[in-house]
């Protein structure tokens, strides 16, 4: 007979799942273009903890207020910083939409 899933490692079968399916069928690429950032613009991505992949599935640049998509590139922007900004980041700035 199976045995039971236990819960904890079927939560964390889930996320990695849900996450690897929103990849998937995002037709945005792995990362993006790097941008041309001035000194003070790379500090402002720095202190906001910037990445192109988060950690939280909750809280994805594509789902926060910043985020502006761009449908005829692979990255889009945000309103609080300067260059390319992958769907599927983060930042401390995370304000979801609402």
């Amino acid at each position: 007979m199976d045995e039971p899933v236990p819960r904890r490692r079927l939560l964390l079968s889930s996320a990695v799942w849900g996450a690897a399916v929103l990849a998937g069928a995002c037709k945005r690429s792995e990362t993006c273009p790097p941008s041309q950032l001035g000194p003070e613009d790379v500090k402002l991505r720095e202190a906001l903890h910037y990445t192109d992949h988060s950690a939280d599935p909750q809280k994805l640049c594509n789902g926060c207020q910043q985020y502006l998509p761009n449908t005829d590139a692979d990255c889009g922007t945000c309103k609080l910083m300067k260059g390319f900004v992958h769907p599927a980041g983060y930042c401390a700035a995370f304000s979801a939409k609402g």
